[in-house]
């Protein structure tokens, strides 16, 4: 009987065996002539239907069946058409580089929506070569801020790809593998654009072999009509916009602008049933490039007003997008730029009148608590506070710095500073005057708003690397109301709670044997005397330093990746505060015996800047097992097998 049930079992795994091994011989992407999409793909070991991959769990002449999932997909096949689970389409065999023009028209525009939580989008990327190892490259920005989420990963052993992307709608990105550039290129341009939504599946099929690309899902088509009539807007030299005035830059871009709008119109009247997405997705494509260079021109102090800047974006409806904000990265940097001239205009450094009337004005209504000897004091002090001599904004400009708020006199600091809750009005109206920059100068549509305050108030937070005080987190609440935006800043300030709590059990050395050093090579020595015989991957950063706590999120990475090495991890932060710095630290996992931090006086630290050679932040250099430092720049934290290499290549020519 054991014998039989035995046999049985084998028998079965032989036919489960056969059926997962089956091949069709087959190599046919089929088009849906009705519509013009990519309908399905037959190749020999797998199919592709509905952005999925699938089984043959039988193969005849002209019927398959197909099953993925447990579930099942009967497949008739005859000339000019093919039937899936009965339903007929009529076909045709797809041989062109890229999927011909859909035969029907589509009004179909962008959707706007933002959803109050993330939902999963599915991208899958399959090399016909079945080939691992194949890099594959895109990348996701999140609606409050411009830190960009790498999805690169490596092909499996069929050539495939998969990500798993959290969006909140729908969102503009681009793809690139090692096999895509010798199929599709705009002159110097690799990159293949692509918007995606939330709970939408989309699959580039990369034919490596033949050298073909088509894109399977809902928001395929416009991807597909952009590989067969690319364009790439206008990217101006960031030198020669440096060196521009006003004028001299809206007559070079609207050159450009010219003539990719002629070039767009040929497409167009050309192709008459491109979709409207097609048309709204390079629209905006050559709008954010634009309006991205319009923003930088905040830099040229003394060449270009912010006025002008802002004149030019409203003139342009820069404001109003002809896509959703996130189909267009360059949009989020344009709006950050936008928002930095209007606060910057509205709230140099000028007279503290108008903050001290309105404190009289609070206290008059219940908003705040003075004595009548205070409001006596303020009032008495008005005449010499509306006197304080304040540098314009022309002159700020001109010296190349930026100030905020207001001065004021030595009777009214001293009343301010011996009331805390009296001190905290003064921060809360610097917020409430940013707001105010916002609403007086830009006028952006409701929803753009509360997206401008989001970015404005997380990058607050991770510039000062501290969670928001009270008057901050009214700003917030009373300003951002979608569930999304909120949800996010607040997710990033809750880390910086948790994180500065944890800075609290965080240990470094004692700062005291450098104490009496001055020399900067003096410093270095006594501060790696310590770890000789181990190499030491050394990291100069500041808490100020928005590149180098970008490159500290590849830190815990590449720790893992290197720690057969028995590396020593030093870093010496830059003019940063003690608490900042802490909580930098706990936020960002480095931590761990091998991890060592200083934070030295400013004579201290800017000697031994000089003799490491520091010469922009963040910097990373290597130091060999004798103390020495290696002549050249270490490659930055992301990528660790960069840094393996130098390891290696040094203790082998020891």
């Amino acid at each position: 009987m054991k014998k039989k049930i035995l046999l049985t079992i084998l028998l079965a795994l032989v036919v489960v065996a056969a059926q997962a091994q089956q091949k069709s011989g087959l190599n046919l992407c089929l088009r849906d002539e009705a519509t013009g999409e990519w309908l399905i793909g037959l190749f020999d070991e797998y199919a592709i239907y509905d952005c999925d991959y699938w089984s043959y769990a039988e193969v005849g002449k002209g019927r398959l069946v197909l099953t993925h999932d447990k579930q099942h997909k009967e497949i008739r096949l005859k000339k000019g058409s093919v039937a899936i689970d009965g339903v007929k389409h009529k076909t045709s065999v797809l041989t062109t580089r890229f999927l011909p023009d859909y035969p029907v028209a589509d009004d179909t525009p962008f959707d706007a929506t933002i959803l109050d939580k993330e939902q999963q989008a599915t991208l899958r990327v399959a090399h016909r070569s079945g080939k691992a190892g194949i890099d594959v490259t895109t990348n996701f920005g999140s609606m409050v801020d411009d830190v960009l989420q790498s999805y690169a990963s490596l092909s499996d052993s069929l050539g495939r790809y998969e990500a798993q992307i959290p969006l909140v709608g729908q969102t503009g990105s681009m793809m690139v593998t090692q096999a895509t550039p010798a199929i599709y290129r705009l002159n110097n341009w690799i990159w293949i654009p692509y918007v995606i939504a939330p709970g939408e599946k989309m699959l580039f099929f990369v034919d490596d072999v033949e050298g073909r690309i088509y894109v399977m899902g809902k928001s395929a088509r416009m991807v597909n009509e952009f590989l067969n009539h690319p364009l790439y807007g206008y990217d101006m030299d960031y030198d020669a916009r440096k060196a521009m005035h006003f004028p001299q830059f809206i007559s070079a871009y609207d050159k450009e602008l010219q003539a990719f709008a002629h070039c767009r119109d040929s497409i167009l009247s050309r192709h008459p049933l491109l979709s409207k997405r097609y048309k709204d997705y390079t629209e905006s494509m050559s709008r954010s490039f634009f309006a991205y260079d319009l923003g930088q021109l905040r830099f040229n102090r003394g060449k270009v007003k912010r006025e002008e800047i802002i004149g030019e974006a409203k003139r342009r409806r820069l404001f109003h997008f002809d896509a959703p904000f996130m189909v267009q990265k360059r949009y989020g940097r344009f709006l950050d730029d936008l928002c930095a001239a209007a606060i910057q205009k509205h709230c140099a450094i000028g007279s503290g009148v108008p903050f001290l009337q309105g404190i009289l004005k609070k206290a008059s209504e219940g908003g705040c608590w003075l004595s009548e000897e205070e409001k006596r004091l303020i009032e008495s002090e008005m005449p010499a506070e509306a006197a304080i001599d304040v540098p314009s904004l022309q002159l700020l400009d001109s010296a190349g710095v930026w100030m905020e708020g207001f001065y004021l006199t030595d009777t009214l600091q001293a009343l301010f500073e011996s009331r805390p809750e009296l001190f905290s009005e003064i921060s809360l109206y610097y917020k409430q005057r940013q707001i105010q920059a916002l609403d007086s100068l830009l006028d952006l549509p409701p929803t753009l708003r509360e997206i401008a305050v989001a970015r404005l108030i997380e990058k607050r937070l991770k510039e000062k690397v501290a969670p928001l005080d009270d008057n901050e987190m009214r700003m917030l609440r009373e300003n951002v109301r979608q569930p999304y935006l909120l949800g996010a800043v607040l997710k990033t300030n809750d880390q910086l709670v948790a994180a500065r709590k944890a800075a609290e059990a965080i240990v470094t050395p004692d700062p005291r044997p450098l104490a009496d050093l001055t020399d900067g090579e003096e410093i270095f020595r006594k501060i790696v005397e310590p770890y000789r015989g181990r190499f030491i991957y050394l990291d100069v950063w500041g808490t100020w330093c928005a590149p180098c706590k970008e490159m500290m999120t590849h830190v815990p990475k590449m720790k893992q990746q290197l720690k057969d090495l028995n590396i020593v991890y030093l870093y010496l932060v830059n003019h940063s505060n003690e608490q900042a710095w802490k909580t930098a630290i706990a936020q960002f996992h480095l931590t761990g015996e091998n991890s060592i931090h200083y934070n030295l006086p400013e004579k201290q630290q800017s000697a031994l800047e000089r003799y490491i050679g520091v010469a922009g932040y963040p910097t990373y250099k290597i130091v060999a097992p004798n103390g020495n430092l290696l002549p050249t720049v270490a490659p930055r934290p992301d990528h660790p097998e960069a840094i393996r290499h130098i390891i290696e290549e040094v203790a082998n020519s020891q």
